[in-house]
């Protein structure tokens, strides 16, 4: 077995000792469970966005194992490969423009592997209100949601990450999340926030590098952004250049890291 079938076989047993156990009568979808590439052990990024709006079915039957996952991934797969080289939701816009930016090798392509580790911090959501935006179903916008949500996945993001030692991690989730994001993701309360704007026009609860403090944490050195999600600074955020500024300033901050 070599080391990128390691580690997928790993994160689909940590899927599924977290999600096996959800109560079918909550109605929630199952999990994005990411799928790792031989180009990702090369880059090393991580683009983490919030949830994944209406994500495939609920869980009906968690106890059979090859459904539970076999259908988590193959809704992956699927969306990877007929989907995010023309969708125009602005996380995949912003995501193809880290190729464009030379960022990542190669670039985002129907029928292609991403090149990164695609990954949301909630993982799982409301299914049954999926098609009724006045009942609060995405747990971004329902913080009674959220804590269920996370009450669930527990600290599997950070798991995952610990199996797949990120260089870069691109935390798309905005401030308002910063201290979940640390508990559930970081594995650690224990974290620096900077600021990576000279030009001070924007603070650091706008767009942060968080630095994980603790040595023995295996995110220690890897470099961690937190900004707004793409639908603000690409698309609501005033100004067309200080959208362009809050972009360039998250590649810079990359491309000095990985040199």
């Amino acid at each position: 077995m070599d080391d990128l079938e390691k580690i997928q076989n790993e994160i689909q047993k940590l899927a599924y000792e977290y999600f096996r156990n959800v109560d079918c009568s909550e109605g929630f979808t199952y999990p994005l469970i990411p799928r790792i590439s031989e180009t990702y052990l090369k880059n090393r990024v991580v683009v983490m966005a919030q949830e994944t709006n209406t994500w495939v079915g609920h869980i009906d039957c968690p106890e059979k194992q090859e459904k539970f996952l076999g259908g988590c991934l193959a809704e992956y797969d699927r969306f990877v490969r007929d989907d995010v080289a023309w969708h125009r939701g602005k996380l995949w816009q912003f995501s193809r423009s880290l190729y464009k930016r030379g960022l990542l090798d190669g670039c985002i392509q129907n029928g292609s592997m991403l090149s990164h580790c695609w990954m949301n911090f909630f993982c799982i959501e409301k299914s049954v209100y999926r098609n009724d935006k006045n009942k609060g179903h995405l747990p971004s916008q329902n913080r009674e949601l959220a804590n269920r949500v996370l009450e669930i996945q527990q600290d599997f993001i950070f798991q995952v990450l610990r199996l797949i030692q990120p260089k870069v991690i691109l935390a798309l989730i905005g401030n308002k999340n910063d201290d979940l994001l640390k508990k559930y993701a970081l594995g650690t309360t224990n974290v620096k926030s900077i600021s990576i704007d000279s030009s001070n026009a924007f603070g650091e609860h706008e767009l942060a590098e968080l630095k994980v403090c603790e040595n023995t944490n295996p995110l220690h050195e890897t470099l961690i952004l937190r900004t707004y999600h793409p639908t603000y600074f690409m698309g609501r955020m005033k100004g067309r250049e200080r959208r362009a500024l809050y972009r360039d300033l998250i590649y810079n901050r990359i491309q000095s890291f990985l040199g």
